[in-house]
């Protein structure tokens, strides 16, 4: 079965994130889980990710603290952070930071597929010259781009190539380019081979009916003729094609 997408699940309490990573397993997703804050970080920057949801503090920092550093140092990444108890001042901040959904324990297995898949979706659907905005006033004047970022951003794109989509490169919203895949590539590259081939045949086949000895005779008889006969022959042409 194709998987949903990728979600990385980071917390303490690795019975709780066993817990609902078995669910996001069952649902489809590819799970990845993680039990400390600089592990997290290590699996963000050297693995695709489409979602990642901290379900509890890690040692030496809160989910909300670990979400803000992977804000700053991803910027295209969906981020869910999941809390033990209603908290208006830490849900607050969590939007500054573009959290995508703040949940509250106990969460449902739908309302974890629902937000998982939402986070997916939101992640693959944005365009890859986009870089998503946050009300957080340290970053709405950014417009840059980090190196793990656009190496995020460059697997997607080329991973759409590999399975055989078309993806397009423009400049002012104008189409300069296409990335395909080597097989597409290969198939545009047989059929031209094949067409070049055919008109090769019929070129070759013309010039063998030029070769033949009525053909040699016409063409000196013509290259030999007066101006009168010239003539002659071509309204007589003209008069037999009618």
């Amino acid at each position: 079965m194709e998987s949903k997408g990728r979600v990385l699940i980071v917390g303490q309490d690795r019975l709780l994130l066993q817990t609902y990573s078995d669910r996001l397993l069952r649902a489809g997703f590819d799970v990845t889980e993680s039990f400390e804050a600089a592990d997290a970080l290590r699996h963000l920057e050297n693995d695709l990710f489409d979602v990642c949801i901290s379900a509890g503090n890690v040692p030496e920092m809160s989910g909300l603290m670990l979400l803000r550093k992977i804000r700053e140092r991803l910027g295209k990444l969906e981020l869910v952070l999941i809390l033990d108890r209603p908290d208006n001042e830490v849900a607050v901040q969590a939007a500054e930071l573009g959290v995508l959904q703040s949940l509250f324990k106990p969460i449902g297995t739908e309302t974890l597929e629902r937000t998982a898949a939402l986070g997916v979706r939101l992640n693959r659907e944005l365009p890859p010259a986009v870089v998503r905005q946050t009300r957080n006033p340290l970053h709405s004047r950014s417009a840059s781009f980090t190196a793990t970022e656009a190496k995020n951003e460059f697997g997607r794109v080329l991973e759409k190539a590999m399975q055989g989509e078309l993806v397009f490169i423009t400049k002012h919203d104008t189409p300069k380019a296409v990335m395909l895949s080597l097989d597409e590539f290969n198939a545009l590259s047989g059929a031209s081979e094949r067409k070049i081939n055919a008109l090769s045949a019929e070129f070759d086949s013309l010039l063998s009916n030029m070769q033949s000895p009525a053909a040699r005779k016409g063409m000196d008889d013509a290259f030999h003729a007066s101006p009168t006969q010239l003539g002659k022959a071509a309204l007589a042409a003209a008069r037999k094609h009618g």
